[in-house]
């Protein structure tokens, strides 16, 4: 585990090192999620999970919800797809 001192700017941001990014393989604009825990402030990336089963495996994003394949095979069968 590396460890980092930053200073947060007038505007309340801090920039994770780069050597951090490409370490976590963090991209430019990937979503990351913020969160207080007992004190402290976690900043870890976010992973995109399937609206309906919650799984993180090849969930793919679809009008801002995350879908796996599966359901949306499910999805397009009860829509009447494929007739």
């Amino acid at each position: 585990m590396s460890t980092a001192y930053k200073k947060m700017t007038s505007h309340g941001s801090i920039s994770i090192p780069v050597a951090m990014r490409r370490e976590l393989g963090i991209e430019p604009k990937d979503p990351m999620v913020v969160e207080e825990h007992q004190g402290e402030i976690r900043i870890r990336p976010y992973t995109l999970r399937c609206n309906f089963c919650g799984v993180t495996d090849g969930v793919q994003a679809f009008h801002g919800k995350g879908i796996c394949g599966a359901c949306a095979a499910k999805a397009y069968q009860k829509l009447g797809g494929g007739q």
